[in-house]
């Protein structure tokens, strides 16, 4: 039984290694690696033919065989050099190697057939099994190096590569650990090691699972093939657990003939009777469709192309558009049905917008659900056989919306880094203009100053004030226009909070009241929190300074995540037509305002990565409202314990 399960071992390797061979020589001007590892592919098959060779009894063509063990990593190690070429030095002069490492595999494979290489007897429950003698360890140590040797240059390509080489360089590392251990119970006679080589049974899959490695992110096609073999087996492990189920079953009930059929009889049965069906599936799938829906045939060629031309389309009107022309070309036409007045598209994204809706009666309705979904709506009067091939159209549309978000959203994220980008220049420049005017402006400035000391009083305190104004205004673009650098420390909002109101009661004579918390701990840049404190409470003083009745409210808050700050005052409301452009810059309705204090205001909570927004809907005609994000990172232990030991001093 075990050398019957050995032997079939053999057979499948020898045949799946033959059968990708030619695959990978047919495929070969797609990848010209592809050759050297068709060799890998032969080797490995030579190889396992001389362990079947030895079963068979031909000693003499079976030790040949297996002494040309250096053949299989010297194909390997030539296949890596064709396929790093370009990421390791010695790959560029491989063409120059490659004739002087199969001279060496030759002369070893040969040295080894000439002497006291191995032999060939009964070992375990096999009849024959080959040995390995005293050159055979040499034979088998230059293998072993030039597989490691093949090893070390795929470490090397992985530094020099990204993406998806550096992914096959893994697995093929992956799947070399296995075949490794797969194959060292082969020298386990030679060891005097009396275990059956139970790994030796999974070499079918070493061959296919090297050449998946390389090949997967190479030709996509492969991909499909292997999901398919994978359903395959899937279907047969469940067939003959379902089969051992009912042959345990049956046995009692006298059917006594079928339940002494052995297990492996019954596996090779299975396996030929899934194997005919899985290959006559498509054949039957291609009959019954042009029998149930004649003319709708559609091959798999023009889905390809379908496909293509939907992930040309750049936005959803011309997607939408796309999916109606292919409709158009590709449906069966019929003389009761035009296609142009009942066929549409309606895309929908998960808010319930709709993108694109053409006026039409059947449509293909895009909507996304977490993920894209393409139905059919309105079709009940549509023959069964467009209704087919739109099934077919409709099955393609999902993955063209999800790579047509996603271009959108990659398309918007690169348009508002370039805005961002151009932004950051535009005040670079200005920052550097500005602080020239600055520099210029300041002289005569204090010029003027100083002169206005022997005019009349009035004048003298009207000069000033204009200044004074200037100067305003100086710092003012002087901040705008600089880089706005945030150095965040653990710091209590409300001292913060109450020294900034102080100064604006000193400058105004106005009443500000504070509502807040004892302590509010976080991560703040005092320097720029009072900056902003001041250009909102300066802006409101000015609003309420001549009003009786002029109030001022500032109110902090807290929760897990955000501090809140809201600054409300009952001057007049800001009129609608400004709203929009509020915190933009040079806007005011502030009499000797500079227009910039609200733009730096939304300029420094943008570097916090908050937000401010005006209301009107808080009690009060005029209330600023910014978010900041919390972070505490153990701010408020901090400062307690800084607060414990000054009082503990």
């Amino acid at each position: 039984m075990l050398i019957s399960l050995f032997s079939a071992s053999l057979w499948i390797t020898i045949l799946s290694a033959s059968a990708t061979a030619g695959w990978l020589w047919f495929k070969r001007k797609e990848e010209p690696a592809l050759i050297a590892l068709a060799a890998f592919c032969l080797s490995m098959a030579i190889w396992c033919f001389g362990h079947i060779a030895a079963l068979e009894g031909y000693p003499k063509v079976a030790r040949s065989l297996l002494l040309a063990n250096p053949l299989l990593p010297t194909t390997f190690l030539h296949f890596v050099l064709l396929w790093l070429r370009g990421s390791i030095p010695i790959a560029d002069n491989s063409y120059r190697l490659t004739p002087l490492m199969y001279l060496f595999a030759i002369a070893v494979t040969l040295l080894s057939i000439w002497g006291e290489s191995g032999h060939i007897e009964a070992w375990n429950v096999f009849p024959s099994f080959f040995h390995i003698d005293s050159i055979g360890w040499l034979n088998l140590l230059y293998t072993i190096t030039v597989g490691i040797i093949a090893h070390i240059l795929l470490l090397y390509g992985y530094r020099n590569n990204q993406g998806n080489k550096r992914r096959s360089i893994i697995a093929m590392f992956a799947v070399g650990a296995w075949g490794f251990s797969l194959a060292t119970s082969f020298i386990l006679p030679s060891l005097e090691i009396n275990f059956f080589p139970y790994p030796m049974l999974a070499l079918p899959s070493y061959v296919v699972l090297v050449v998946y490695a390389v090949v997967r992110y190479r030709l996509v096609e492969v991909n499909r093939w292997v999901s398919q073999a994978i359903q395959w087996l899937a279907v047969l492990s469940i067939s003959m657990l379902l089969m051992s189920l009912l042959l345990a079953f049956i046995a009692p009930v006298a059917m006594t003939e079928l339940a002494t059929v052995p297990t492996l009889q019954l596996f090779i049965y299975s396996s030929i009777l899934l194997l005919l069906a899985w290959l006559l599936y498509g054949p039957a799938k291609q009959f019954s469709d042009r029998l149930i829906y004649p003319g709708a045939s559609i091959d798999e060629v023009t889905l390809n192309q379908w496909l293509q031309q939907l992930n040309k389309a750049t936005s959803w009107q011309t997607l939408a558009l796309t999916i109606e022309n292919i409709w158009r070309q590709h449906s069966p036409q019929t003389k009761t049905i035009s296609h142009d007045e009942l066929i549409g598209v309606r895309i929908i994204n998960a808010s319930g917008d709709i993108y694109f809706q053409s006026q039409a009666t059947a449509l293909f309705e895009c909507i996304k659900r977490g993920e894209w979904d393409c139905r059919l709506s309105g079709w009940d009067d549509i023959p069964p056989t467009q209704q087919h091939t739109a099934e077919l159209l409709a099955a393609l549309i999902p993955n063209a919306c999800t790579s047509l978000e996603r271009s959108i959203q990659l398309a918007k994220i690169e348009a508002r880094a370039e805005r961002e980008r151009i932004q950051q220049q535009h005040l670079i420049e200005l920052g550097g203009l500005t602080a020239a005017i600055a520099h210029e402006l300041r002289n005569p400035l204090n010029i003027i100053n100083m002169a206005s000391a022997h005019t009349d009083e009035k004048i003298k305190k009207h000069i000033r004030n204009q200044v004074a104004r200037a100067e305003h205004m100086i710092r003012d673009t002087l901040s705008y226009a600089g880089q706005i650098e945030i150095k965040t420390t653990s710091q209590d909002l409300v001292p913060i909070a109450q020294q900034v109101i102080q100064q604006i009661n000193n400058l105004f004579s106005v009443s500000i009241l504070l509502r807040s918390e004892p302590q509010l701990i976080g991560q703040y840049d005092s320097e720029r929190i009072q900056q902003i404190l001041i250009n909102l409470l300066e802006n409101a003083a000015s609003f309420i300074a001549t009003r009786a009745e002029g109030k001022i409210e500032l109110e902090l808050s807290q929760t897990s995540h955000e501090t809140w700050i809201k600054v409300h005052n009952n001057g007049p409301e800001v009129a609608a037509d400004m709203l929009p452009h509020l915190f933009e810059p040079f806007v005011t309705q502030r009499s000797g305002g500079s227009g910039l204090g609200l733009s730096i205001v939304r300029r420094i909570i943008d570097a916090h990565h908050g937000d401010i927004h005006h209301s009107n809907q808080l009690g009060w005609p005029v209330s600023f409202v910014i978010r900041l994000p919390l972070l505490i990172n153990d701010a408020a232990n901090g400062l307690d314990n800084g607060l414990d030991n000054r009082q503990d001093n």
